[in-house]
């Protein structure tokens, strides 16, 4: 009888009649994303569309197209309030509560070494360099982020401290729909300057949120800074094809989609929620500090692999021999040359002819840079000319020293 009832109470398979008509409504939403004057904040994000539907058991005569209207409502207010959250998390952006918005000159960090600082009386975004930050917040740990090679630092401030300079008609900006609940800054990373040498920068990833008019709040991360030479951080690790923080973005994020799910958040529990949170940007700061001495492990077992002979450098060299033109392009932003190998190799050239980094990508990365122009192909004469440089170096390290 158990066995009868569990087979009774397992849920059908969708028909193809419900398939299809799930399928035309994605199709709608997407065109909508696609004409909306916002809809480029949410580029192939996938996010999902929170639709309320009371579709009627049996359909009267002339009642469909009451029905279809109440479909479109619901999706027309689904999409706003999605757009409405991403606006919110513009990437590299902080909301400027002077100005109302994301979209203006002081939303933005002026160098690669400045975090956010919060705000100032009126709601002007403050960034500083990190060191002065700390200095400023008087974090005893300050003195390491001079020191060579400087370990990876990372400090949470929360959402009290950064607006407690707000005069009270700017507070009430961020007690209603926009709430900033608190952000780590963390610094240097290190990412690839003019020519190819690195250059230190820092990032801030803040916990917000944002409430529609209707349903519940949402969460995310943002992640505010700029390259080494002022571009977006998307586009400066598009060169190197690393985001060191990218695993532990996703891990808070995917903490605060479940906070969001939970009761205490439906109940709007203040308590616990603030609790929740603050366990989270802590849980943000310890994995991003682990994960650089991980990768600092690794790269120290690496040197160990190139003194011993097992030298990155050589497979480099032999892919530079061996690529045929089509197989050498350049970065269109930095001019760094980019050498294509084997299983996605890919070994990046300074002009000067000194190997930056070799990494991988994926063949759909390698095209996608290709088809928007990140990545044009090099011409004979500069693909002679690298090949020169670099047998030129290689030859004066064979050199044995004078004397």
């Amino acid at each position: 009888m158990a066995a009868d009832r569990s087979t009774s109470e397992r849920p059908a398979p969708p028909s193809d009649r419900l398939r299809r008509a799930v399928q035309l409504l994605a199709e709608e939403a997407r065109e909508r994303v696609e004409r909306h004057p916002l809809g480029h904040l949410l580029g192939g994000r996938g996010d999902a569309l929170e639709l309320r539907l009371a579709l009627p058991s049996a359909l009267r005569p002339g009642s469909l197209d009451k029905v279809a209207a109440e479909v479109s409502e619901a999706l027309r207010e689904a999409l706003q309030e999605l757009l409405e959250h991403r606006a919110v998390l513009r990437p590299g952006r902080v909301v400027c509560l002077r100005c109302g918005g994301a979209d203006c000159g002081h939303a933005a960090p002026a160098a690669p070494r400045q975090v956010f600082a919060g705000y100032g009386p009126t709601g002007l975004p403050r960034f500083l360099d990190f060191g002065a930050w700390l200095l400023e917040r008087h974090d005893p740990r300050v003195d390491l982020l001079y020191r060579q090679p400087p370990p990876l630092l990372a400090a949470v401030a929360t959402g009290a401290e950064l607006t407690a300079g707000l005069l009270p008609p700017y507070r009430a900006d961020t007690a209603g729909s926009f709430r900033l609940h608190g952000q780590v800054a963390a610094g240097w990373y290190f990412g690839p300057g003019a020519g190819g040498a690195p250059e230190a920068l820092a990032v801030t990833l803040q916990v917000v949120s944002s409430r529609p008019a209707r349903g519940p709040r949402r969460y995310g991360v943002n992640v505010l800074g700029v390259g080494p030479q002022g571009e977006p951080l998307e586009h400066l690790w598009d060169r190197t094809g690393e985001i060191p923080w990218g695993d532990v973005v996703r891990w808070a994020q995917a903490a605060l989609d479940g906070l969001a799910r939970s009761r205490a958040a439906q109940a709007d529990d203040g308590g616990e929620v603030a609790a929740r949170l603050d366990g989270i940007l802590h849980g943000l700061a310890r994995r991003l500090e682990k994960g650089r001495r991980a990768r600092e492990r690794k790269t120290h077992h690496a040197r160990e692999r190139h003194a011993g002979g097992d030298r990155p450098t050589r497979m480099a060299l032999a892919d530079l021999a061996r690529a045929p033109l089509a197989e050498v392009l350049v970065d269109t932003r930095s001019a760094v040359l980019v050498v294509l190998g084997d299983r996605g190799r890919a070994h990046l050239f300074s002009p000067e002819g000194r190997l930056v980094t070799s990494i991988r990508y994926a063949p759909a990365a390698i095209e996608r840079r290709r088809k928007s122009g990140l990545w044009r192909p090099a011409d004979r004469s500069e693909v002679e000319l690298l090949r020169a440089r670099v047998e030129e170096a290689a030859a004066l390290e064979r050199e044995p020293a004078a004397g």
